[in-house]
């Protein structure tokens, strides 16, 4: 299937965090985020990305620069593809792509305890970086660390 990665513009906000909504909810079977007093999952800070296909939304990635290890780099905030869409490996192309798009150091933080969210990551990361990445253990879980500014 193809899609492209569009970054979304302030004016798209709402869209956006309609969106994120679906990532959050998702997740909350994984950690104790709640909704709030207007029902919805409170969520402060991100970059924002549409994963679109002609004019259908596929998903979202949210990137920031929230590290724990590095100085400076990306991270992923947030990754939703819907999960119709998914087993489609736009997962794995997405995520390529915005590797791709940030050269340098990356901090990718699984949701913690979804085992799902682990596998996918640790083997995108595992072939995106010929297994060139470290795991460093946190309260929240494992963080994969790479670099991947001279691919």
């Amino acid at each position: 299937m193809n899609y492209e990665i569009i970054e979304a513009k302030k004016s798209e906000k709402e869209k956006m965090y309609k969106l994120l909504q679906f990532a959050l909810y998702d997740g909350s079977q994984y950690i104790d985020n709640d909704i709030n007093e207007n029902c919805i999952f409170e969520y402060n800070w991100f970059d924002n990305y549409f994963i679109k296909n002609n004019e259908k939304y596929l998903g979202i990635v949210l990137v920031n620069a929230n590290l724990k290890f590095n100085k400076n780099g990306k991270s992923i905030a947030e990754f939703l593809i819907i999960p119709k869409y998914r087993r489609n490996h736009i997962g794995k192309k997405v995520a390529y792509d915005i590797f791709e798009k940030f050269k340098g150091n990356w901090e990718v933080q699984p949701m913690e305890n979804n085992p799902i969210a682990y596998t996918f990551w640790h083997n995108i990361i595992a072939e995106y970086t010929n297994n060139n990445y470290i795991i460093r253990k946190v309260k929240e879980g494992d963080i994969f660390i790479f670099n991947n500014e001279n691919n």
